[in-house]
């Protein structure tokens, strides 16, 4: 199985995604941590890291959403109808649910990665030295994160890894080369197999990581499952509408629902083909609920 480690920063951006359309970054990764398609490994300073800056964020990622919430109904916002619909309990609302996602991700679907005075030990060592990721900047945090990531993955034997960041100025050398691995760090990244993916926040919002996870690494896909539960939803409808109809099957056919669709299909032409009335003849030589469907509904669209 694929391990994924997604660093604070990560995180805390996924959360500013669109809630509009379910097909999105932040669902998706969801999806697959929760429903155990892929790993998430989470050293317990990163937890430490996302609890302390999780309301702050929280409160910026609330004031941009209804401030783009704003900027969409201002230019009807004498029609009171439109502008009604403006809701900032309910921005609010699902920010903090976003969140508190994170959370149970962190505490249920999580392996922890631990650290201990060896690690810390250690970190300073390369603290001092300005080794990556301190060779700009004293990043002690980062380097406890890192370090605890790799001796976790050494100890299970985790052959198949991935570390995602948007702090290219700790993990790469410049600007220029955000995409690529600081020296100082890619044999310690090496010996226990483990990625590193810039997670791009700007022009490319995420498009490397995502693309890699389903096509490289090729984990299920996200969208066949929100496809399969749309379909799943349209026939719950479907079977609320004809509730009627239905109410008096006791035991419909296990594939009643689908089956009908052809029924009704045949029931809105006026000349069905011959293979046509063969299937609905075939049905109802099936199993009894497609007979009562189609007495019940002959002569709705003009089959009489």
């Amino acid at each position: 199985m694929l391990n994924i480690t997604i660093d604070t920063c990560v995180w805390l951006k996924l959360l500013s995604i669109d809630f509009k359309n379910e097909d999105n970054y932040f669902e998706e990764i969801c999806f697959w941590i929760e429903n155990n398609h892929i790993k998430h490994i989470v050293p317990t300073n990163i937890i430490d890291e996302w609890n302390r800056h999780k309301i702050a964020y929280q409160n910026d990622i609330v004031v941009y959403f209804k401030k783009l919430e704003l900027e969409s109904i201002n230019p009807y916002k004498h029609n009171a109808e439109i502008a009604s619909t403006y809701n900032s309990a309910a921005i609010e609302s699902n920010v903090q649910k976003r969140i508190e996602r994170i959370d149970v991700i962190f505490s249920i679907h999580s392996e922890k990665a631990p650290y201990d005075d060896n690690i810390l030990i250690e970190a300073g060592k390369r603290n001092l030295n300005k080794s990556a990721p301190n060779h700009s900047k004293d990043s002690f945090r980062d380097t406890v994160n890192v370090i605890s990531l790799i001796h976790y993955i050494k100890s299970k034997g985790y052959d198949n890894s991935i570390f995602t960041s948007i702090n290219y100025k700790d993990f790469s050398v410049d600007s220029n080369k955000k995409y690529e691995l600081h020296s100082h760090l890619k044999n310690d990244f090496a010996s226990v197999n483990l990625d590193y993916i810039f997670f791009d926040e700007k022009e490319n919002f995420g498009n490397l990581l995502f693309n890699q996870l389903r096509n490289k690494y090729g984990l299920i896909s996200f969208q066949t499952y929100l496809k399969d539960k749309k379909d799943k939803e349209e026939a719950q409808k479907l079977l609320a509408q004809k509730s009627i109809d239905t109410t008096q099957i006791a035991t419909p056919d296990a594939d009643y629902l689908e089956n009908i669709k052809h029924i009704d299909m045949v029931l809105s032409k006026k000349v069905p083909t011959s293979f046509e009335l063969e299937m609905i003849k075939s049905l109802i030589g099936r199993h009894t609920s497609y007979k009562q469907y189609f007495l019940n509904n002959l002569g709705n669209n003009g089959m009489v």
